[in-house]
């Protein structure tokens, strides 16, 4: 009899055994990380060495020259945009899909029709408006001291709701703003965190000293994969 209940206990525990092995624990959300990377506003923009336009999946800068359009998630501009009246930085996707834009050079759209190629390009082959593909890119300051950047999560970061902001306005050092990818970036949906560590001028141009086209960003970012 005692033979006859250990094995229907066993017979019992199998299967729960089984099932217990089968549940597995979740993945833990990766997240590519890159650091101090320098972003330079409209000054910088047909600079191999310098650029404006920043690809969050690479974590790299390019010029408009050298950039691949799809590639590209995010620029940087300094000067009056969208109705304010003070000149700022602004971090902003390469096309914005609630506005109609204006690539008039003079009296156009700012900070898009800001973006003109080089001055021995007369086709403005280079320029943003050129460009076949324009990132929608959502961001999204977020309220301050809100996130921990240096500590939180990829699922903390994914599960984050973002609204359907195109740019974001008067980014100093401190700002964390969260983005996501659109549908037709290299990695549709992915979302991620941009911190501001600093603004610094342009070493190569002392006479361009605190004049904000001509400086540069300092960034970190972190992407969810």
């Amino acid at each position: 009899m005692k033979k006859f209940f250990l094995m229907c206990l066993c017979a019992l525990m199998l299967p729960m055994a089984a099932e217990a092995k089968k549940e597995k624990k979740p993945k833990k959300v990766k997240v590519s990380e890159f650091s101090e990377l320098k972003l330079y506003a409209q000054g910088g923009r047909n600079s191999n060495k310098r650029g404006s336009a920043l690809s969050l999946t690479q974590g790299m800068v390019f010029s408009l020259e050298a950039a691949d359009p799809r590639d590209i998630d995010v620029m940087l501009f300094h000067g009056k945009a969208y109705g304010n009246k003070q000149k700022v930085f602004v971090l902003f996707a390469p096309e914005n899909p609630e506005i109609n834009i204006d690539w008039e050079k003079d009296g156009g759209t700012s900070p898009y029709c800001k973006f003109e190629g080089k001055s021995d390009d007369p086709d403005a082959w280079y320029a943003l408006k050129n460009w076949k593909h324009r990132s929608t890119t959502k961001l999204e300051k977020l309220p301050f001291a809100q996130v921990d950047f240096k500590n939180i999560t990829g699922q903390q970061i994914k599960d984050m709701p973002i609204d359907n902001g195109y740019y974001v306005q008067n980014v100093v050092p401190g700002d964390v703003i969260l983005f996501e990818l659109c549908e037709k970036s290299y990695k549709p949906g992915a979302k991620g965190l941009i911190q501001v560590v600093r603004i610094e001028d342009d070493e190569t141009k002392p006479e361009k000293a605190g004049y904000g086209p001509n400086q540069r960003l300092v960034l970190n970012v972190k992407l969810v994969k």
